[in-house]
């Protein structure tokens, strides 16, 4: 990051009589100076000249635009008097200048463009806050012509030229000044924009060139209606001329946090991203702590919306190279002492066990095996392991019958099972097919009795003659018993499936 560096020319007391009788600038130059040393808004290094002279204030001057780099930011600022001549060249009056003789005791526009022109920095600012004169001989008259064209003296790349004015406001005749003029206001405005960070038009936490010009215009042009800030400019991208330490969020996205409806909480996510996208580093900082405060929101949809955002704001996690990854340690295994009791091997389910004789134990508690399936042709001897299948008479004296467990089928309600008997056995779909054409036919028959019991009601109530009327009862009568046998039949129906 290349330096900042700051010349304050200001010039208010004068050795020439006419010159001090013009109206003297304001005394902001050493508040400007304040502003711009602050580290924590503007972070300059500043140099202020104080009532010199022209001399001195050109060599400072050349000091400030010798051996600069490309990424450094100049920014050269005079408040004083500003003497035309009847050639029309521009002259900055310092303490020592004389009227008769501007050429050897003033600052010439000229040498400014010249040292400005041979500067490398390609952030070159110039701000004149002067009170423009015409100096002529005695028994000249001056020209028409009173705008001073300032900006047009100062044409260069990389340049921004902000001027408070750019028309004379007096005029010299017979040595005695005529007109008159106010004090001036811009630099004022100019240092309360920078102080109190309302030059932060867009709220994204630095104040710009352009900004902090629009700022100081508006309300110059709102106090003084006949003073007419200029501004020119040729360079690439923004100057960011200071910071905005006194940045707090907007108070429409203020108020939507504080809010306790969530609809409004959670448009508030797109105003914060917006700021963290176009802000400093302070206002990404804060940015980032809102919208992980509503993560932790009581609304799930606004916390869902405010943790995918924080996704795509935080910076993503850097891939590892590849042969810089670190290999990881081998877990270790924890070392077990061998044990010296010996393991008892597990028991064989499939083994079978001979029936012990009644000891006076609870038979229940002994574990239960199932005996062995004996194939067919194959008879085992209960000595050899295989445990025979006792039937109900067949005991013996000492001996309990063997406990055959059995296998519960499930309980299927008789609806259930009968429709599991229609339709899951393969091979008949063509039954299925059936039952379907019968609940269609019975569905139809079904609407058609409501439509029929509803046509009754209609021409016995709207019919013209009395037989039309008989004949709507009729119909209601024949639908209202249809539908009665009908409801009967399927009751009949529920009945013998359950």
């Amino acid at each position: 990051m290349g330096r900042r560096l700051a010349l304050l020319i200001a010039t208010y007391e004068y050795q020439d009589d006419g010159l001090r009788a013009l109206t003297a600038p304001a005394h902001d130059a050493e508040a400007l100076a304040t502003v711009l040393k602050d580290s924590d808004i503007a972070g300059f290094e500043v140099t202020t000249l104080i009532n010199e002279p022209h001399h001195r204030v050109g060599e400072a001057i050349g000091d400030l635009y010798r051996d600069r780099r490309r990424d450094d930011l100049t920014l050269l600022y005079f408040t004083g008097h500003g003497l035309k001549d009847d050639d029309g060249r521009l002259y900055l009056a310092t303490t020592n200048t004389r009227r008769g003789s501007l050429l050897f005791t003033s600052l010439p526009a000229e040498q400014i463009d010249q040292a400005m022109s041979g500067c490398m920095s390609r952030q070159k600012v110039l701000i004149l806050d002067c009170c423009y004169s015409g100096a002529f001989p005695a028994g000249r008259v001056a020209k028409a012509d009173t705008d001073v064209h300032t900006l047009e003296r100062f044409q260069g790349r990389g340049r921004t030229v902000l001027t408070a004015s750019d028309a004379t406001q007096y005029s010299f005749e017979d040595n005695q000044p005529h007109g008159a003029a106010a004090q001036s206001v811009f630099t004022r405005h100019l240092v309360a924009g920078l102080r109190d960070g309302s030059a932060d038009l867009d709220g994204d936490g630095d104040i710009t060139l352009d900004e902090l010009y629009s700022y100081v215009h508006d309300r110059v042009v709102d106090e003084m209606p006949q003073q007419r800030p200029k501004k020119q400019d040729n360079v690439e991208g923004r100057i960011i001329i200071a910071r905005n330490v006194h940045w707090t969020l907007p108070a429409h996205l203020h108020h939507a946090l504080a809010s306790p409806i969530a609809t409004d909480r959670l448009g508030v996510i797109d105003g914060l991203a917006h700021l963290h996208r176009i802000g400093n580093d302070h206002v990404r900082r804060r940015t980032l702590e809102e919208i992980r405060r509503l993560v932790d929101d009581d609304s799930r949809l606004v916390s869902a919306a405010a943790a995918a955002r924080l996704q795509t704001l935080l910076p993503p996690a850097p891939e590892p190279q590849p042969g810089s990854a670190v290999e990881p340690a081998p877990a270790t295994t924890p070392v077990v002492e061998a044990q010296t009791t010996p393991t008892s091997p597990a028991p064989q389910p499939s083994q079978s066990r001979e029936p012990q004789p009644d000891s006076g134990n609870d038979f229940w508690s002994q574990p239960l095996i199932r005996p062995a399936p004996i194939q067919p042709g194959q008879i085992r001897n209960p000595g050899q392991g295989a445990q025979r299948p006792r039937t109900k008479g067949n005991t013996g004296p000492g001996m309990k019958p063997a406990h055959v467990p059995r296998t519960a089928e499930p309980s299927v309600p008789p609806r259930e099972k009968a429709a599991t008997l229609r339709t899951d056995t393969p091979g008949n779909a063509w039954p299925r097919a059936i039952r379907i054409v019968r609940i269609a036919a019975v569905v139809y028959i079904r609407v058609q009795c409501v439509a029929l019991l509803f046509i009754g009601i209609g021409v016995a109530v709207n019919g013209d003659t009395d037989a039309e009327k008989q004949a709507g009862i009729i119909l209601v009568i024949i639908a209202v018993a249809a539908i009665t046998v009908m409801g009967a039949l399927f009751v009949r129906r529920r009945r013998r499936d359950h």
